[in-house]
């Protein structure tokens, strides 16, 4: 079990690494952006440490959660239980994004949430590898707002694990130094353009496009953001952020961290 626990976190930087170093080489959006930007260690042992570290937490609360949904809902569950598993498959993205969009929204909105989720928004250059920069709070409210309804829901193991792959895909390609055109499909589908805004340092772009999928739900809650004619130059926030992992993980006890990203005007 141990084992196991530290060989899936290296697993999925390696498969990652694999793939979006040389794909950002390919389709930069910022040509200038070193491979080996500044901070990649730290999000690299920051995303390895999490996954070890919100495992049992992460499993303890969902246990909860389908427990109490078995004594409260059993019928509805026998019913998802029923169907398919491709159609629990495409249903399990598309709440398990909600999920997303509403506790994301939260962490931009409440105070003491934004005290956590600005350790994410901290980087000033985009790439895979701020998937994983995140504090350790901030990702597992995520990721029980996301699983928790699927858990409730009682939805197979095999839908949640492809809702699980598209989000890892879907958070690594929106970080993603890339440049890609998604064409019609831009107010249907998350691409790192619509993410790179929701990063932008530009005031009119503060509190947008929450969603990791779906760009969808945006549109439809009206925080959708995406300007057609130009993209997203600087990112970050303006409060100070320590560089190093433990400076990062103690920034929301910090009493000179900001309550909350300002508001667009």
């Amino acid at each position: 079990m141990l084992a196991q626990l530290v060989i899936e976190p290296v697993k999925a930087l390696v498969f990652a690494a694999m793939i979006f170093v040389p794909f950002e080489r390919l389709a930069a959006a910022n040509r200038t952006q070193r491979v080996f930007r500044e901070g990649w260690a730290t999000d690299a042992v920051t995303g390895f440490l999490n996954g070890l570290l919100l495992y049992v937490a992460l499993l303890a609360a969902l246990a909860g959660i389908d427990a109490a949904a078995s004594a409260a809902v059993p019928h509805l569950r026998a019913w998802v239980a029923s169907q398919p598993i491709a159609a629990q498959a495409v249903v399990a993205v598309a709440i398990g994004d909600l999920g997303i969009y509403a506790v994301h929204r939260l962490q931009h909105s409440v105070p003491w949430l934004w005290r956590f989720h600005a350790v994410h928004h901290s980087a000033r250059e985009l790439d895979w590898l701020i998937a994983f920069r995140f504090h350790a709070v901030d990702l597992l409210l995520s990721r029980i707002a996301a699983l928790a309804p699927l858990v409730a829901l009682n939805a197979a193991p095999a839908a949640i694990a492809v809702f699980a792959a598209v989000f890892a895909w879907q958070s690594w390609l929106a970080h993603a130094n890339v440049r890609i055109s998604y064409g019609p499909l831009r107010r249907f589908l998350v691409s790192p353009e619509f993410h790179h805004w929701h990063h932008s340092a530009e005031r009119a772009a503060f509190n947008t496009n929450y969603a990791n999928v779906l760009a969808c739900w945006d549109v439809l809650f009206g925080t959708f953001y995406l300007p057609s004619n130009r993209t997203p130059v600087d990112f970050g926030i303006q409060e100070p952020m320590a560089s190093g992992l433990l400076g990062q993980l103690w920034h929301p006890f910090n009493r000179g961290a900001a309550d909350r990203r300002p508001s667009a005007p």
